[in-house]
């Protein structure tokens, strides 16, 4: 990793730690740096950072078995509305077992302070929580709405 990479990281972690998220799993390569990210006990995403990139990248990802195939169908307008309202991106993989859906969000370098840090993660968390709500509902596990959800992960 590169000296200003390395800045890079250290800057966010401690930025993270301000804003009372916990980064576990680090991993560290020549060229990339993962984590995962939790906040009260409760896994929100993976941390990517490239050698060559600008950004730090914000990834969750929500699994599907393939018998699932037209539940996915079903609700994927709403998810990606939910995406877009949210500033997130995403990719859907297929294999022969399971239907993965991506779910990104980024930083670039140049932006990164505690605020732009802090609004980014909190719409990439909200991102992943509407997704999750259209996934309990359908199950019938859970009646709360987003909102609830939001004051229930993030206090």
């Amino acid at each position: 990793m590169t000296e200003q990479i390395k800045d890079i990281i250290e800057r966010m972690e401690a930025i993270f730690g301000e804003l009372g998220y916990y980064i576990f799993d680090k991993e560290e390569t020549g060229e990339t740096y993962e984590g995962s990210f939790k906040k009260n006990d409760h896994y929100l995403g993976t941390i990517y950072i490239e050698n060559e990139s600008n950004f730090i990248e914000f990834a969750n990802t929500f699994t599907f078995d393939i018998a699932e195939e037209s539940f996915f169908k079903k609700h994927l307008e709403p998810m990606l509305d939910i995406c877009y309202e949210n500033g997130c991106y995403f990719n859907i993989l297929e294999d022969e077992e399971e239907i993965h859906f991506h779910v990104f969000s980024k930083i670039y370098f140049s932006g990164l302070n505690v605020e732009s840090l802090e609004d980014t993660l909190e719409d990439f968390i909200a991102c992943n929580q509407e997704l999750e709500l259209i996934f309990e509902i359908e199950e019938g596990e859970t009646n709360i709405d987003s909102e609830d959800m939001d004051r229930e992960n993030l206090e």
